[in-house]
């Protein structure tokens, strides 16, 4: 699978000191979207609270767990290969054409990370959403042909009236049994992301997996997971060994810069579906539901038949309206974040690539990460004011039908 919400980036502190002439550099790398100040609106939006983060104790059992796991050991090994046959790369001399290779180590590494995904419980959230696109279509397309079955049929293969309601009965279970197991993965999804530092409440992930670019934040905000991992993981590492060669510490930065490059990428891709995708669709729909609002005020006007439907679709197209353009502005801030934060991730891959090139002369490094007890990721608290009028059902309807034709 979730656009939007606004405020950005509490980027958390990567310790990198260097013994040769102690040197030492800090700065953040790891992240997420944080929309934590910046409201667009200013409108309160409380809902239910948030589960807090785990005291740094239970923060440390759980990365413990959480490296050790064979999803997070497939992709410290692809970082390890991609650190390795891109060390020309990571160390800022790709001389191909057009940077291909860079190109092609950002794209390896974002689909490594979409295979291997941090969040499990997102990536069956997905798979049953488009399970559940395609039973609804399925009920739409029984309930539109029932008329055209015959009521009876002496062909027992023959579709009649009364198979098609069977089927229209059991489509619409598989709906509900759908339905009902993304809300489990979706509370279960709430945990993960809590559980991790990232503080939304249940209204707001709905609308994370609903809304247009909701997608784009979620995929951000499961790297920045595996970017703490990754950070964790190399802490540990550190804290077990006492002698390092120039070799091996470029290996852990190398690592974690071929994540950076993906984060950076992530922005980019980001960024590029606001401008490209779904602010020229937005402004098509406006347009669109602009023009069926006149038609609909022009026949209201000329006629009284057909009263209560004319009424009920001048109100339709005016929510449709009104949702295009706060989904506008959202939207336009959310771009406006994501090129603030891209600053900020810019500056971290120029530091640890020059890190990088630095450990390769031989040069030790004395602390690589915080203590293990820092949680390297304070990454969402995600809180959109301006869409909060969609959770009343009419809103809502209109706001999922333009995410919707958004998405397409």
């Amino acid at each position: 699978m979730s656009i939007l919400r606004k405020t950005m980036f509490f980027m958390p502190c990567l310790a990198l000191a260097l013994l040769s002439g102690c040197i030492a550099i800090q700065e953040t790398t790891a992240g997420s979207l944080a929309l934590l100040k910046e409201k667009i609106g200013g409108t309160d939006t409380t809902s239910s609270p948030a589960l807090a983060p785990p005291p740094s104790s239970n923060m440390e059992e759980m990365l413990d767990a959480e490296i050790e796991s064979n999803r997070f050991t497939k992709i410290w090994h692809g970082m390890e290969e991609l650190a390795s046959d891109y060390d020309d790369v990571l160390a800022g001399n790709d001389k191909s054409w057009f940077g291909h290779r860079s190109k092609k180590l950002t794209e390896s590494a974002l689909k490594l990370i979409a295979s291997k995904a941090g969040i499990e419980s997102y990536e069956k959230i997905l798979d049953l959403q488009d399970k559940l696109a395609e039973a609804e279509q399925k009920k739409t397309e029984l309930i539109a042909s029932r008329l055209g079955y015959p009521v009876n049929s002496l062909n027992p293969l023959a579709m009649t009236r009364e198979k098609c309601d069977k089927q229209i009965q059991e489509t619409q279970e598989n709906i509900d049994a759908l339905n009902i197991e993304i809300r489990k993965q979706t509370t279960i999804l709430l945990h993960d992301l809590n559980r991790h530092g990232q503080i939304v409440d249940a209204k707001h992930l709905n609308y994370l997996l609903t809304a247009a670019g909701g997608d784009d934040i979620m995929s951000m905000m499961n790297l920045a997971i595996i970017l703490k991992q990754v950070q964790y993981a190399i802490g540990k590492q550190i804290k077990m060994t006492s002698q390092f060669n120039g070799a091996q510490l470029q290996r852990y930065v190398g690592i974690q810069l071929v994540l950076l490059l993906a984060y950076e990428q992530a922005h980019v891709v980001a960024m590029e579906n606001i401008q490209k995708k779904y602010l020229p669709r937005l402004q098509e729909i406006r347009k669109s539901a602009e023009a069926n609002l006149q038609e609909t005020k022009k026949l209201h006007q000329s006629s009284q038949e057909g009263e209560n439907y004319l009424v009920q679709n001048m109100r339709i197209s005016e929510n449709t309206i009104k949702i295009a353009g706060q989904y506008r502005t959202a939207l336009e801030e959310m771009g406006k974040s994501l090129e603030k934060s891209r600053s900020k991730v810019q500056r971290n891959v120029a530091i640890t690539r020059n890190t990088f090139k630095t450990v390769s002369t031989g040069a030790s490094l004395l602390k690589l990460i915080q203590d293990s007890s820092q949680d390297y990721s304070e990454l969402v608290n995600f809180n959109p004011p301006l869409l909060d009028t969609i959770y009343s059902d009419q809103m809502m309807e209109a706001f999922q039908q333009v995410s919707a034709q958004l998405k397409k």
